[in-house]
């Protein structure tokens, strides 16, 4: 009992009542009781709640991170692709438009030989036709002087070597 007595006596040595000191803790317990009845696990739902929603933020954002880093490697990929397919069709227009001309320079070739075979043959038979025109006007003419040397008394013998060397001359000339 003596540091019951002790204690108390040092207690209200600085003022404090043990009366009032039990009251307050009383009142301290009931006030603990009542927060965590009503308000401590409210607030603990609520701390838990905002811990897990920041979490899943924060997943969410590490997700989404990961998502644009794919996105950027196939933009990268589709992008790359993209090239390459345009150099092939341009290579391959290239090489189309090469064909296309041969095939064009190779076909203006035959259409300029056959022009060329079509002249000739035309110059051919125009000269053929020009031949046989000169031969009857030669003849024609041939024929008018025979008829004038023959229209003066000629022998029979004299219009027969007049005749001979007349188409002798003709066939020189046609030759």
């Amino acid at each position: 009992m003596t540091l019951t007595l002790l204690t108390m006596e040092i207690l209200k040595d600085f003022g404090v009542q043990p009366t009032l000191l039990f009251g307050q803790i009383v009142n301290f317990l009931i006030i603990l009781f009542l927060l965590r009845k009503f308000f401590y696990g409210k607030i603990l739902k609520i701390l838990d709640d905002r811990k897990k929603t920041i979490e899943e933020s924060l997943k969410n954002a590490d997700l989404i991170e990961a998502n644009l880093q794919k996105t950027k490697e196939q933009s990268a990929k589709i992008i790359e692709e993209t090239q390459k397919n345009a150099q092939l069709l341009i290579e391959d227009a290239k090489k189309g438009a090469e064909n296309i001309s041969q095939k064009a320079l190779v076909e203006a070739r035959e259409i300029h030989k056959q022009s060329i075979k079509d002249t000739k043959i035309q110059i051919a038979s125009e000269r053929l036709l020009m031949q046989k025109q000169l031969e009857k006007e030669t003849l024609t003419l041939v024929v008018g002087v025979v008829k004038k040397v023959l229209g003066r008394n000629l022998k029979d013998k004299e219009k027969q070597e007049i005749t001979s060397g007349a188409i002798g001359e003709i066939n020189k000339q046609l030759q």
